[in-house]
């Protein structure tokens, strides 16, 4: 989850992407990876910032939602993946 403070910025901000070559990275499996959440958050969101990274790790830490992901078809499926994980479903 490669994530930084942004001076300046108003509101928390987070791209998904799902890479077609997976690439090389210090995953705990050893494995390339290629679902990558990109969190910016504003300079002083210090508590928010850890709030929305235990949020999206605790996601993409189950394997039935990293293989939904990896299946959407579409952006639209791949956002509302991620809503039904934030509400419990």
């Amino acid at each position: 989850i490669p994530h930084g403070r942004i001076k300046g910025l108003k509101h928390a901000a987070g791209a998904f992407l799902r890479l077609a070559t997976p690439v090389p990275f210090d995953s705990p499996d050893g494995r390339p990876v290629n679902l990558l959440f990109v969190l910016l958050v504003p300079e002083a969101a210090t508590d928010e910032h850890l709030e929305l990274l235990r949020q999206i790790a605790s996601m993409l830490d189950r394997a039935d939602i990293r293989e939904r992901l990896r299946q959407a078809p579409d952006s639209q499926a791949l956002y509302q993946i991620v809503v039904d994980a934030q509400n419990g479903l």
